[in-house]
């Protein structure tokens, strides 16, 4: 007599490390993106303290995010520049 074995009671799935992760702010790109992001939420942060919460500009509540925005901007600007 000979034995065969029984089916497996359940199918076994491909592990997830087989497939590609998934990274959608890795890169170039994705940098690029986010410092462009930030760069506009900043602005429109000190945007809306000077023009609607009418602090005066001198107001750390209206630099501190418009120094945020010229940083995220230059980071824009230098991954855009050309590498020399």
């Amino acid at each position: 007599m000979s034995e065969s074995t029984p089916p497996p009671m359940y199918q076994r799935r491909p592990s997830r490390s087989s497939l590609a992760p998934l990274k959608p702010l890795s890169g170039k790109g994705g940098k690029l993106f986010l410092f462009a992001v930030l760069a506009i939420v900043c602005g429109a942060a000190a945007a809306y303290m000077a023009v609607v919460q009418h602090m005066p500009v001198t107001d750390m509540r209206v630099v501190a995010p418009a120094i945020g925005a010229l940083w995220f901007g230059l980071r824009v600007f230098m991954h855009l520049a050309p590498k020399v």
